[in-house]
């Protein structure tokens, strides 16, 4: 028993300390016209954003409910509009995050863990959502909110720390 637990307490402190290696970047808030949509915090080792540096994490926290679907469809619709769909498997990703994704609510919080530019893995209020490992598909999700063409310059930019 006393291994037992002298191990859960190793196997705690090691979590704990690879949790908080992640240090914040920047974070934004988004609001069309009078609604608030969600805040959004990117994370990286050392706090400091580089374009194709991993590991990242983005944390987006829903300030109100979201279909789905209407979520798949921003993505594809921010996919598109990026030109990501022109060199990407866009359909295959949809498919496999409409399998991941559930409606959202009020309060939810969906985060992506970056490993590396292939390999993300999606969260649910901290439970594991599942994963998606396709070449380009972490580069291409956070691109939605890093690109330098995103739709949103000025929640980019805080996101990046450049503000």
């Amino acid at each position: 028993m006393f291994k037992a637990m002298a191990l859960a307490s190793i196997l705690l402190a090691f979590s704990s300390q690879a949790e908080t290696q992640m240090q914040l970047v920047g974070n934004a808030k988004l609001q069309v016209l009078f609604w608030p949509i969600y805040t959004v915090s990117l994370h990286s080792p050392d706090g400091r954003y580089q374009q194709n540096r991993y590991p990242m994490e983005l944390t987006i926290d829903y300030l109100r409910k979201i279909k789905r679907d209407k979520l798949l469809e921003a993505t594809e619709d921010e996919w598109q509009r990026l030109g990501v769909c022109e060199q990407a498997p866009c359909e295959q990703w949809l498919a496999e995050l409409s399998q991941l994704w559930p409606d959202l609510k009020k309060g939810d919080q969906l985060k992506l863990v970056a490993e590396s530019a292939n390999q993300g893995q999606f969260y649910l209020n901290g439970k594991l959502l599942g994963s998606l490992e396709d070449k380009l598909f972490s580069q291409h999700f956070l691109g939605i909110w890093l690109s330098e063409d995103s739709r949103f310059p000025k929640q980019q930019r805080k996101l990046i720390g450049a503000n």
